[in-house]
């Protein structure tokens, strides 16, 4: 049946970050808890969630459609771009902890240093995205994730510096599920 309250739109969102293993909300109406870090504005494109499924095809002799499919891989990504520049959005880009920036100076001299290291080991995040069209939240939360591409940074004058980062999910550190979907307002039939 049609029902135009059904029809969404991603108004507005939030995206955090936390180190793997920090607990989630477990509804989208909750506030993200102790240990969960809002990276600031996103840039108007929003959040592009893309969901890639490789399948094997299984035919029987003889014949010239598949008789079984099989999901081989599945990869879930989330692209985002982000307009402030603060330590995260700086440690997400290049790379590096955060344990390994320092921060000097007072006031108007104040700055943040880092060296990027040599070679770079993965670093693991949980993440937290939400995106909301009025009173209808859609929570996405992945248990562990990695920046796995990153897009160019323009340094000039007719342009805001943005770090363009795609992220990863990756299999939940316990084995449990690497993704979980919390939508408000949409309930199972009675």
């Amino acid at each position: 049946m049609a029902d135009d309250t059904q029809v969404r739109v991603g108004v507005q969102g939030t995206f955090v970050v936390a180190p793997v293993g920090t607990t989630a909300p477990t509804d989208p109406y909750s506030p993200w808890g102790a240990g969960w870090v809002d990276l600031g504005y996103v840039t108007e494109d929003g959040l592009t969630e893309a969901l890639n499924e490789n399948r094997q095809e299984f035919k029987a002799w003889g014949y010239n459609s598949a008789v079984r499919t099989q999901v081989t891989d599945r990869q879930t990504t989330f692209k985002v771009t982000f307009m402030q520049t603060n330590y995260l959005t700086l440690a997400l880009y290049y790379g590096v902890d955060a344990a390994d920036m320092t921060s000097s100076g007072t006031g108007a001299s104040q700055f943040l240093a880092f060296e990027e290291p040599q070679s770079t080991e993965p670093k693991y995040y949980a993440i937290g995205m939400d995106v909301v069209d009025d009173d209808k939240p859609k929570r996405i939360i992945v248990a562990r994730a990695e920046v796995t591409e990153k897009g160019d940074l323009p340094h000039k004058s007719d342009t805001v510096q943005n770090y363009e980062l795609t992220f990863s999910s990756l299999t939940a550190p316990s084995g449990g599920s690497a993704i979980t979907r919390q939508f408000g307002l949409v309930s199972l039939p009675s």
